[in-house]
C-alpha cells in the first residue's frame, strides 16, 4: 500500500493533495484548497504515475475540501478523468461543492460520462460495488 502527500513545495502551490490506496485496485485521491492550473496538471502528472505503477482500476476523486476552481481546472477535471479511463481506471468523483458545481456547469463541464456521488461514504460503495466486493462483519 503506497501513502503519498504531495507537499507545497513539489506542486508549487498553497495547497497538498492526498494519494492513498483505500483498498486492492481503488486509489483515493483528495483535494484540498483553491486549485489552479498549474497544480492541476502537476496533481494529474502525479496520479498517472502512481496508476502506471499499480493495477488500480478505480479512482476515487475527492472534492470536497476544494474551495474554489476556474474554467480551466474544471476542464482539466474531466481531461484528467478521460486520461484515467484511457488508463483502464473508472473515475468517480464525489464532494463537488456548490460553488464548484457552479463553476462547472458555468462552463459547459459536463461529468455524465463519470459517476458522481456526494459523499465519499458513498463513492466507496461504488468503487466496492464495481469491484464485486462487499463489506461484512467479521466473526470473532
Amino acid at each position: 500500500m503506497e501513502n503519498v502527500a504531495i507537499s507545497r513545495k513539489q506542486i508549487g502551490g498553497e495547497s497538498p493533495i492526498v494519494a492513498s490506496e483505500i483498498f486492492d485496485s481503488c486509489i483515493y485521491s483528495g483535494f484540498f484548497g483553491t486549485i489552479d492550473s498549474a497544480r492541476m496538471a502537476a496533481i494529474t502528472d502525479k496520479l498517472i504515475k502512481m496508476i502506471e505503477a499499480s493495477s488500480y482500476t478505480v479512482a476515487i476523486i475527492d472534492l470536497s475540501n476544494v474551495d474554489a476552481i476556474d474554467s480551466s481546472v474544471a476542464s482539466q477535471f474531466v481531461q484528467s478523468a478521460d486520461t484515467l479511463k484511457l488508463l483502464g481506471v473508472r473515475t468517480i468523483f464525489c464532494g463537488i461543492r456548490g460553488g464548484v458545481a457552479v463553476t462547472m456547469v458555468k462552463t459547459g463541464i459536463v461529468l455524465g460520462h463519470y459517476t458522481v456521488k456526494k459523499r465519499l461514504k458513498e463513492a466507496i460503495s461504488e468503487a466496492l460495488n464495481h469491484l464485486g466486493l462487499t463489506i461484512s462483519p467479521c466473526e470473532s
